[in-house]
């Protein structure tokens, strides 16, 4: 089999048990996708290779994705700098789990079978949990302003649920979930600084954080 077919093949072996969960298969099998009950969020598996690929190795890559229609629809009418996608969260399985890294699995020859296996496994354990603690919002928003997007002991923070929380949730939510992601990563003198160059109209440097840090300030969140 070429390499694509055999990666196709995988995708497809990955979506079965999934697919009983609800979810429903596109491009090929490479995306996952189940609507929330309240038919708001959108839950997305899905799977990249690479270009470089050999009958020895093809590499898959599992990453999961949450999105909203009616936070794309509030972040675009209120002009937000952020994402204008809806995106409330998304990652790779390797940071959601004890592998703690951009894992790719290879799909080649005997590896074919384990790694199917490993990736469902994963998935399972580590992405369905979060998918189903955000089927209900005032579960997902009271778990996020305790622990922010800690979803498990391997997770990492991270503040890409801060517009979801601004949208839904209340403002001290949204400012205890913005704090806690402050001090676990000892960020507070840098967000600072960023804050008071923002009201000098300067621009700031915080990496990723920059357009989440504007958001914060523009939305009035204290740092504590």
């Amino acid at each position: 089999m070429k390499p694509r077919d055999i990666f196709i093949k995988a995708c497809n072996e990955i979506a079965v048990p999934f697919l009983e969960k609800g979810f429903k298969s596109s491009k090929n099998g490479q995306c996952l996708k189940r609507i929330s009950r309240d038919k708001d969020l959108t839950f997305k598996i899905w799977f990249r290779s690479s270009v470089y690929n050999t009958s020895c190795s093809v590499t898959i890559y599992p990453l999961i994705t949450i999105t909203s229609k009616s936070l794309k629809k509030w972040v675009q009418e209120e002009s937000i700098n952020v994402n204008n996608d809806g995106l409330v969260y998304h990652n790779h399985i390797g940071y959601l789990s004890p592998i703690n890294e951009y894992k790719s699995w290879n799909l080649a020859g005997l590896s074919y079978t384990i790694s199917v296996k490993a990736i469902i496994d994963l998935l399972e354990k580590y992405a369905c949990p979060i998918f189903d603690l955000f089927e209900n919002r005032q579960t997902a928003i009271d778990f996020i302003t305790q622990h922010g997007c800690c979803f498990n002991q391997y997770t990492k923070d991270s503040l890409r649920a801060l517009p979801y929380m601004l949208r839904y949730g209340e403002k001290e939510q949204a400012e205890n979930y913005f704090n806690h992601y402050i001090h676990l990563n000892k960020c507070r003198n840098r967000f600072l600084k960023a804050y008071s160059q923002l009201e000098k109209n300067e621009v700031i440097d915080c990496g990723l954080d920059k357009c989440f840090v504007i958001l914060a300030y523009n939305q009035k969140l204290e740092i504590k």
